[in-house]
């Protein structure tokens, strides 16, 4: 989804796709590098283990080369302003939880606030400004975003239908966390077994200051928070929710709950629509064991994070709240913030829903049996979390 793989052919190898983002950007300083370890296994992953697709090859390629062009202009704009690093990110707004729980919704219902900070899909593919941008019409970011999406509508509408992608609508930050090498959701996208055991084993510290970074960057070009706190939101953080705290410390966190039967099969399908935009091998017998691992482990540790913190740190929200009264759940999430609740606020937020009512960009149907899961197996699996939460199941 980059114009960057015009410079040079499928680049491949670390020295390749880093000379490339150079000859793009017209830059070479890359600051620290301790990224190359993880890009390394990403692209070792990439040849010998995602089975890529001749469109994956030019997504996957083209995705890392944008992501290193992004990194050396970021490096340039902090050696000429500073003062983007004393930036604070006050109080952020982070919603975690098992997928498929109605985070989706919630971040994005909350992003549509005057009072908030937006994860806008364009401005994190590509937080750095274009060359000779206008800081206050920044069309051309805006409309690359805009053609990567109706790329991917045309090419495989399924993902969109489950996860619906808009360029000027709040999405994951896993999009700008992909850019540390670090982030497992690149092996969501592209199944890279050895990857997935990197990321799951290494220090996630490095990837949360990459990503505390590049939102002290957006927030700087946006004039600073005056007053705005950031929505963030993914599956991803729960567990590793006590490295996440020790650089966001006064983030406002809100747990999404659903059952977990319903869920794992969703999540399923979304994966296997996930890894359709990167290859043609798609083996649902291997998706639905691999889900029912990764969302398995990290519950265990999330909730081994949970028993060291006080009681009330987190806020227990249920997904059919969310789906039937999100402006009650608006309310409470802005009462632990310490914000108040304006009219503006809650009159977008019922706006954003009116305008995107659930599978406004297709349905779509999952079970378990489609993936070797019974109902049996994931909730022997997510026994504990069933336990401790039962009021949310």
């Amino acid at each position: 989804m980059s114009t960057a793989t015009e410079a040079v052919t499928l680049p491949n190898t670390v020295p390749e796709v880093m000379a490339a983002a150079c000859q793009m950007a017209g830059l070479d300083d890359f600051g620290d590098r301790q990224f190359v370890e993880g890009l390394t296994r990403v692209l070792d992953g990439f040849r010998n283990e995602a089975q890529l697709s001749a469109i994956g090859e030019q997504l996957a390629y083209g995705g890392v080369i944008n992501m290193l062009v992004n990194r050396l202009r970021y490096v340039r704009d902090i050696k000429a302003h500073p003062e983007i690093l004393d930036e604070k990110i006050d109080r952020p707004i982070v919603i975690l939880g098992l997928p498929r729980t109605g985070t989706t919704k919630l971040q994005r219902v909350l992003s549509a606030s005057p009072q908030a900070l937006a994860m806008m899909y364009w401005r994190m593919m590509n937080p750095a400004p274009f060359p000779g941008e206008d800081p206050d019409n920044p069309i051309e970011r805006i409309q690359m975003a805009r053609d990567a999406v109706q790329m991917i509508t045309a090419q495989f509408p399924g993902f969109v239908a489950r996860h619906p992608t808009e360029a000027e609508v709040p999405d994951e930050e896993v999009l700008l966390m992909q850019g540390s090498f670090q982030c497992v959701v690149t092996w969501l996208f592209a199944r890279m077994p050895s990857f997935y055991d990197f990321s799951m084993n290494t220090d996630q510290r490095p990837l949360y200051d990459f990503l505390h970074g590049q939102m002290q960057y957006m927030q700087w070009q946006q004039g600073g928070a005056r007053g705005r706190s950031w929505v963030m939101k993914s599956p991803c953080h729960t567990g590793v929710l006590d490295t996440l705290l020790q650089v966001f410390p006064d983030a406002v966190v809100v747990h999404c709950h659903r059952d977990a039967e319903v869920i794992l099969p969703s999540m399923c399908g979304l994966t296997e629509e996930m890894r359709r935009v990167h290859s043609d091998h798609i083996d649902r017998a291997v998706i639905g064991p691999e889900m029912l691992d990764y969302f398995g482990t990290n519950m265990d540790r999330y909730l081994a994070i949970r028993d060291a913190l006080p009681a009330d740190r987190i806020l227990d929200v249920h997904y059919q709240e969310i789906v039937d009264d999100v402006a009650s759940v608006i309310r409470r999430i802005y009462a632990r913030a310490g914000r108040e609740v304006d009219a503006e606020t809650l009159a977008n937020a019922r706006q954003f829903e009116e305008q995107r009512p659930q599978h406004y960009l297709g349905s779509y149907r999952y079970a378990a049996p489609d993936y070797g899961l019974t109902p049996a197996m994931i909730n022997a699996r997510f026994a504990d979390y069933r336990r401790r939460f039962a009021g949310f199941q």
